[in-house]
């Protein structure tokens, strides 16, 4: 398969219900080597169920992820849906400070190992309690841009419909489109005049 050749890969992913029930959706996008042309492909589409919520989600993704053998391949993947940014900042791997990596760096390049600062983990407890809490690992998160600009666009296209005069030419200018386009959908004629 074309994925698993790839070193790195990006996902995107939606939800939605129709008809009374609820689905997920889960695209990749990846650049080969070779020609560096963008290519992308429809990974899952899987029923959902229950409520669009971020451990839902966040199971349900962190399952794709497993059954393709793509999790450590995934550098992002993209969504804006409150529900899916509250997954990723729970069950979502998080970006690293790089002043704290620096600061770790230039300790790490001593010799010596200061076996005072280590910190004990008790392995019994953490296997004990994990199946008492379900974790998900899923990639670091990023905001879709197309999705904010519409956000964006759409919020502030309501504003100045607030501003009677805008929305009077606004509202007079989009039914002329409006209807040039439904007769150029309808006639053959039209459309010849058109072109």
């Amino acid at each position: 398969m074309l994925i698993k050749e790839q070193a790195y890969i990006a996902t995107t992913t939606d939800c939605w219900s129709a008809y009374g029930k609820s689905f997920i959706g889960v695209t990749v996008h990846w650049i080969p080597r070779e020609t560096l042309e963008r290519k992308y492909a429809c990974l899952a589409l899987r029923s959902m169920k229950g409520s669009h919520t971020y451990d839902v989600i966040a199971s349900v993704l962190d399952d794709v992820h497993t059954e393709y053998g793509i999790r450590k391949k995934i550098v992002r993947t993209t969504y804006n849906g409150a529900n899916f940014v509250k997954a990723f900042s729970v069950f979502g791997e998080q970006p690293v400070d790089s002043d704290d990596n620096a600061a770790d760096d230039a300790d790490n390049d001593d010799d010596d190992h200061d076996t005072a600062s280590a910190t004990a983990f008790d392995v019994y407890s953490a296997l004990n309690d994990g199946g008492a809490q379900c974790t998900y690992n899923l990639p670091r998160h990023q905001r879709c841009a197309c999705h904010t600009l519409n956000l964006i666009s759409t919020v502030d296209a309501d504003e100045a419909e607030r501003d009677a005069q805008y929305k009077r030419i606004s509202r007079s200018a989009f039914t002329k489109c409006h209807g040039l386009w439904n007769k150029y959908g309808r006639s053959a004629h039209t459309v010849e005049a058109v072109q």
